[in-house]
């Protein structure tokens, strides 16, 4: 800078508001390319079952402040957990966990928006086959634990598979995932595996649908989430 002048900053703007679909596919090159592979879109749903099931999955849910981790639960906190869902995460954790599981949520919309999944015979929404998915995934994830339990393999402290069906049903009760629906806990029938085969192909719409879903700014908060992938 040269003595005595004052020099002007100009802000760019981040991306277009106008064309947050074009951003999202073109103007960040980290990004997977949304096309005909339907391995992408399965990364993209992986991600997405991750951070809503992140509460689930934590260790801190099943675990308490007061003890060091892996001492046993007492009866007094596994009555407070019962009744009040008292366990070791902060509030800050807890409502970091929502909000990803939101963004999760929005973002499976703004696919559903955009795409399609054609079959042999007929073409499935994103929504509905999202949904799928991560019924999938939370059934085999409970299989996995009655599994566990059966064969006396160790796990996380004070994590048994009642409690796993418990913070299961919190998260998809009512007003929690009503997009996503419930999974059927009861029939757990060839859940067998996390993974998830299908024949389907992606499709874009030919017109899109309207996506009333998160605000501009937090477009970034998806950017960084599907980084991860």
């Amino acid at each position: 800078m040269l003595k005595g002048r004052t020099q002007k900053v100009r802000t760019v703007p981040l991306f277009d508001q106008t064309d947050v679909a074009f951003f999202l596919e073109n103007s960040a090159l980290h990004l997977p390319v949304l096309d005909d592979e339907m391995i992408t879109f399965i990364d993209i749903l992986t991600l997405c079952n991750y951070c809503i099931l992140s509460n689930v999955l934590d260790p801190r849910t099943y675990n308490f402040p007061d003890i060091q981790y892996g001492e046993k639960a007492n009866a007094t906190h596994l009555s407070q957990r019962e009744k009040h869902d008292y366990n070791a995460l902060s509030p800050d954790h807890r409502h970091y966990f929502s909000y990803v599981r939101g963004l999760s949520v929005n973002l499976i919309h703004w696919l559903h928006c955009h795409f399609i999944f054609k079959g042999k015979e007929r073409a499935y929404d994103v929504t509905s086959i999202a949904r799928q998915y991560l019924h999938n995934q939370v059934r085999a994830i409970l299989k996995y634990k009655i599994t566990a339990e059966k064969e006396r393999v160790g796990g996380v402290p004070n994590c048994t598979t009642k409690a796993l069906r418990r913070q299961i049903s919190l998260l998809f009760s009512a007003g929690q995932m009503t997009e996503l629906g419930a999974p059927n806990v009861d029939d757990l029938t060839d859940m067998d595996s996390l993974a998830w085969e299908t024949t389907l192909t992606p499709s874009r719409r030919s017109k899109a649908l309207k996506f009333n879903g998160i605000v501009v700014a937090s477009i970034s908060v998806l950017i960084i989430l599907i980084m991860m992938i």
